[in-house]
């Protein structure tokens, strides 16, 4: 009775925060009513109340509003509610229109369907096993499976057609969602395991290519939905009355599981992981206090409960392995730290080297890191912090509302990994080698910035590092890196415009066109593909649509090699002014004078855009020229324009 008044009470909290246009204080009541309940009369209470202010949940900062489409062979109206909840709790605002029901072909292939017409920012493919692999079942069912092979071949063949042919005229991110694997076949249980064609076996082949598929295609990504339906149990996923009388694909008390499941899948294709992960020490990392119980008191290793914290460990050394940085930010004394390391070392998977850097002091969480992001020049938003205190939780949510914050349990040891790995901070469909080597390249950095403390001159220091820019087309760079940086560059970002990988090829394949990132080596290790610049001709002008640089690399004379770069392909194919744009943001101050610094004119106002600073630059007279110590590399024997699409 206690909790029905409270839920009552969040509704009317609720309707007030909508009826005031509140958006911040809505979300907030949304996520006080789902953490109570997740009944579909309250999820459908808190989406209408959402779309009621869906202009000003877009203005928010943190939310990106998105047009959607739903193409599908199913039912989807039950669950429409959910998604629009869950996308708003994930910092989306769907605009989503649903297709119609079983025209996916026509949608996906129509060049004047109502999806094509709609031009979508997210395209959501959503098929049952009927419309995927409709034969499948049968050709299983004898146990032999002569021609299972075949048929996945050509329904994977088929798909790959159908989503290829919508993405050779439509540059909007696609999801593509795969087949489940029923819970009970003619085979039975025996059957399934132990016959190599049977049904599961099949499908999770079928499933596996159609993966492959997905990333063979820019800008698409594959839903696993039956991993998803395995987690909370393929015999409740689907109520067989409800598919069989309406094609509704999910049980009802699922649909929030489904929808938030769906909703984390397409955001690795707007949204870059976070990068640093910072771990509490005492009862998170390891179990008990090591300033009060020592380090042979602390529990870790191979028995319980020490076992809960060493996997907890080995999930963060998997973390790191693809290139999330680990760092200590613990209330402690530094040296029974080093102690606890050096002298329980058998028992723990992580060493200190292991850490891109510890901040291990007495002083506030949320100071640490700060100075942590500006060490590593990274926003706060690439953070992520888990700790088992409440307050020191609570702390950093609001002096640091820029970092996500994971609460530990103390009590629960043995939830950690799970608690981790339920996380979206650090999903990527795809990771690259840039990605695996980010820790060594930040250990040095470390070493640079040791070099630059005793060197008497910048010139001096510079020329020191032996610093080798090596230019590419962003089509073999591979182009996934291209589009990483674009989605997640913030600081030295002229424009901060986030194109798809389509996008990239079409300034690649464009007559005239450049798409070149930039990859970075010097003596203390190779950067990797670091920056990158999207520009064009128009008649006798070079316009530069995006010019970005990581911040791992910004004041070593990158940027003014890659501006170098671009201004000499332009001259080479014919242009006589290069055009630059700058549009401010909140983050890339940083480069605010980049242009007027490197020689260019700012053009009047009348010329640019809503909150766009547009310059010029005569070539004839004054082009850029790389700075002395960079060491270039690629610059006339890579081409950047429709030889290199071509080439690819």
């Amino acid at each position: 009775m206690q909790g029905d008044t409270r839920r009552q009470e969040l509704r009317k909290a609720l309707r007030e925060a909508s009826s005031k246009q509140d958006a911040a204080a809505a979300i907030q009541h949304v996520r006080n009513i789902l953490t109570l309940s997740d009944k579909p009369s309250d999820v459908m209470f808190c989406a209408s109340a959402l779309s009621g202010i869906s202009n000003q949940l877009a203005a928010q900062p943190q939310l990106k509003r998105l047009k959607a489409f739903l193409v599908r062979s199913v039912t989807v109206e039950p669950i429409l509610p959910f998604i629009t909840v869950e996308s708003v709790l994930s910092n989306y605002v769907l605009d989503l229109q649903v297709g119609g029901y079983g025209s996916y072909a026509d949608e996906l292939m129509n060049p004047q369907s109502s999806l094509a017409t709609s031009k979508p920012d997210l395209v959501m493919v959503l098929l049952d096993l009927e419309e995927i692999a409709g034969r499948l079942p049968d050709l299983c069912a004898d146990g032999k499976g002569a021609h299972v092979e075949q048929e996945i071949e050509e329904c994977v063949a088929r798909i790959g057609q159908l989503l290829k042919s919508f993405r050779s005229t439509n540059s909007a991110r696609l999801l593509f969602q795969g087949c489940i694997i029923p819970d009970r076949t003619s085979l039975g249980d025996v059957g399934d395991a132990n016959l190599p064609h049977s049904l599961p076996n099949a499908l999770q082949k079928l499933n596996q290519r159609l993966a492959a598929t997905c990333r063979s295609i820019p800008d698409c990504v594959f839903f696993d939905v039956d991993r998803l339906a395995a987690r909370h149990g393929r015999a409740r996923w689907r109520d067989s009355r409800m598919f069989l009388a309406s094609r509704l694909p999910v049980s009802s008390d699922l649909f929030s599981s489904y929808s938030r499941g769906l909703v984390r899948a397409f955001s690795t294709l707007f949204r870059a992981p976070r990068k640093v992960l910072c771990t509490d020490l005492d009862n998170t990392l390891w179990g008990g206090i090591v300033g009060e119980d020592g380090a042979d008191g602390i529990a870790t290793g191979s028995a319980f409960p020490g076992n809960c914290y060493l996997e907890y460990q080995r999930y963060l050394k998997q973390l790191s392995s693809r290139g999330i940085l680990l760092a200590i930010v613990s209330k402690n004394n530094p040296a029974d730290v080093h102690e606890a390391f050096q002298a329980r070392a058998a028992d723990l998977a992580l060493t200190l080297d292991d850490f891109v850097a510890t901040k291990i002091s007495w002083g506030e969480k949320a100071d640490a890191i700060r100075e942590l992001a500006n060490e590593l020049s990274l926003g706060l938003d690439s953070f992520v912090f888990i700790d088992d205190n409440p307050v020191e939780c609570e702390a950093i949510r609001q002096n640091l509302p820029e970092v996500a914050v994971i609460q530990a349990t103390a009590e629960e040891p043995w939830k950690l990994v799970d608690l981790m790995s339920e996380q979206p901070f650090f999903d990527a469909a795809v990771v690259t080698e840039d990605d695996a080597n980010r820790l060594s390249e930040y250990k040095a950095q470390a070493q640079r910035a040791e070099l630059a403390a005793h060197a008497t001159n910048r010139d001096e220091f510079l020329a020191s590092l032996g610093i080798v820019s090596t230019f590419q087309s962003a089509l073999q760079a591979p182009l996934s890196r291209a589009v990483q940086l674009l989605a997640k560059t913030n600081q030295f970002n002229l424009t901060t415009r986030r194109h798809s990988a389509t996008e990239v090829e079409n300034f690649a394949s464009a007559p005239g066109g450049q798409a070149v990132v930039v990859r970075v080596r010097d003596r203390f290790g190779d950067a990797g593909v670091v920056g990158l610049a999207l520009a064009i001709n128009q008649g006798d002008s070079c316009y530069i649509d995006s010019l970005l640089l990581s911040c791992r690399v910004i004041g070593r004379g990158i940027e003014t090699a890659l501006l170098a770069h671009i201004a000499e392909h332009a001259i080479r194919t014919g242009a006589k002014t290069l055009i630059g744009e700058f549009i401010a943001t909140k983050k890339n101050s940083l480069c605010a004078d980049f242009y007027s610094e490197n020689g260019f004119t700012q053009l009047p106002s009348d010329n640019a855009g809503p909150g766009s600073v547009l310059y010029q630059l005569d070539l004839t007279t004054s082009p850029p020229s790389s700075p002395k110590w960079i060491t270039l590399e690629g610059i006339q024997s890579n081409e950047l324009a429709t030889s290199a699409l071509l080439s690819s």
